[in-house]
């Protein structure tokens, strides 16, 4: 959506908090170093030297030395070779923060374009991409592992510019460093309810950037969790008024993405959860009365636009949707009219013959 407040960069699908150095293990597996970006949108990797180069490690007794690739999904989109083993029955479950290392290159042609140290994600919350998302659940604690990713688990057909081209099969080397517990909201400052919930709120806007819509509701909800159920309080008035800000922000949010979804009685109870807040809120009601023309209910849309007008009178795009909406009241009119003369039409004809049929009778 075009008033939807997105940050269409494309920068790493990760946080970008991109550090100079990874593990010793994964550096010493690359043979290079990586320069720190100026920017996070500007990551500046070097090129692996070697693919197969690395060190070695101890070998646990009874455990093979070459490991063979795992195909997790059983169609050979997402592969997986244990390089280190990790300790015993340590998996992490999902919604347990976790810290990982991790380095992704191309496997095309080994070109990094990604490396983050002591990364800490959620996992399952769509934090990193879902091929590694998915990986990390069968890893252990202190595992590193080669995974290979078909482009439908990575970075799709839209890529990520300007090194991964859209399609692109991809190599990733995962270190899980460490598991921690669930950060509980209710456990929580309010600030730091805030920065995780914007945390959250802003990576769902990036996956709705590149139509990943599933992905943007999954994030979206878990943002709203931070910023609190309907009626509730947190912290002080002026830290309540913010966390509020941001509910009503991410609800606007989820609401044009269930109409990108073409979901709409979904995106009305969104709309309306937001009115329930701010009844002014006048993207929220340009919302709801596109979603109203857009089910038809034309009568009960224009109400709603010409409120959106009374609050923004220069708003263009309401101003647009107003007139379509006006032109089809119009239309069902004329319809309506030309349904009744011939209801009329045809009850005048079945009273003649029925009088014509009644003289014929006698």
């Amino acid at each position: 959506m075009e008033d939807m407040e997105l940050n269409k960069k494309q920068s790493n699908t990760i946080s970008p908090n991109v550090t100079s150095n990874v593990s010793d293990f994964i550096t010493a597996e690359q043979g290079t170093s990586i320069e720190t970006p100026s920017t996070s949108n500007d990551i500046q990797l070097d090129r692996e030297q070697n693919n197969d180069d690395y060190p070695s490690h101890p070998v646990n007794e009874g455990e093979p030395k070459e490991q063979t690739y795992q195909d997790i999904l059983g169609s050979g989109d997402l592969l997986k070779k244990i390089i280190k083993q990790g300790a015993l029955d340590e998996r992490p479950m999902k919604g347990e923060q976790i810290v990982i290392n991790f380095v992704g290159r191309l496997e095309e042609n080994d070109d990094i374009f990604e490396k983050e140290e002591n990364f800490e994600i959620t996992l399952g919350d769509c934090e990193v991409i879902q091929g590694v998302d998915l990986a990390l659940s069968l890893m252990n604690v202190g595992e590193i592992a080669e995974l290979k990713i078909a482009s439908r688990f990575g970075y799709g057909e839209k890529g990520l510019s300007p090194k991964v081209l859209g399609g692109a099969r991809l190599v990733y080397t995962v270190e899980l460093v460490t598991v921690k517990p669930e950060i509980l909201p209710d456990d929580l400052t309010p600030i730091k309810r805030l920065n995780i919930g914007l945390k959250k709120k802003d990576k769902g806007n990036w996956w709705y950037a590149r139509n990943e819509n599933t992905m943007a509701l999954h994030v979206y909800r878990k943002a709203l969790q931070y910023f609190g159920g309907p009626g509730e309080i947190v912290g002080s008035d002026s830290e309540q008024k913010d966390i509020l800000s941001e509910r009503v922000k991410t609800l606007n949010n989820m609401a044009a993405v269930h109409m990108s979804m073409n979901s709409l009685d979904l995106a009305l109870s969104t709309l309306d959860s937001v009115l329930t807040v701010e009844p002014n809120n006048e993207k929220a009601i340009m919302r709801k009365g596109k979603v109203l023309a857009l089910k038809g209910q034309n009568m009960a849309a224009a109400r709603e636009l010409e409120k959106a007008l009374q609050i923004n009178p220069n708003n263009k795009t309401v101003q647009s949707i107003l007139s379509n909406v006006k032109a089809a009241l119009v239309k069902e009119r004329v319809q309506e009219r030309e349904l009744y003369k011939k209801m009329l039409g045809q009850k005048n004809d079945n009273i003649e013959k029925s009088a014509k049929d009644d003289k014929n009778t006698v």
